[in-house]
């Protein structure tokens, strides 16, 4: 279990940080792929989202809209 969590630490890198208020949104890359990971105002991860076929700027949107209460998750 534990080599395959750090194998996909070695395959996810982390590119930015959004946050607004107590929200947060991590955008990274993962096999060839942008994408997202959200977290609450409790610091709280909710989910992870992954974009393939789309770009950096795709993920850093989709980070900004949730941060700025734009992209609603888990309603």
């Amino acid at each position: 279990m534990y080599l395959a969590m750090r194998d996909e630490e070695v395959n996810m890198l982390e590119l930015s940080t959004f946050m607004h208020g107590e929200l947060k949104a991590d955008v990274f890359k993962k096999d060839n792929s942008y994408g997202c990971r959200f977290y609450d105002a409790e610091g709280d991860k909710i989910c992870e989202e992954l974009y393939p076929g789309h770009n950096e700027q795709w993920a850093e949107n989709a980070a900004e809209n949730y941060v700025f209460g734009i992209k609603i998750i888990g309603v």
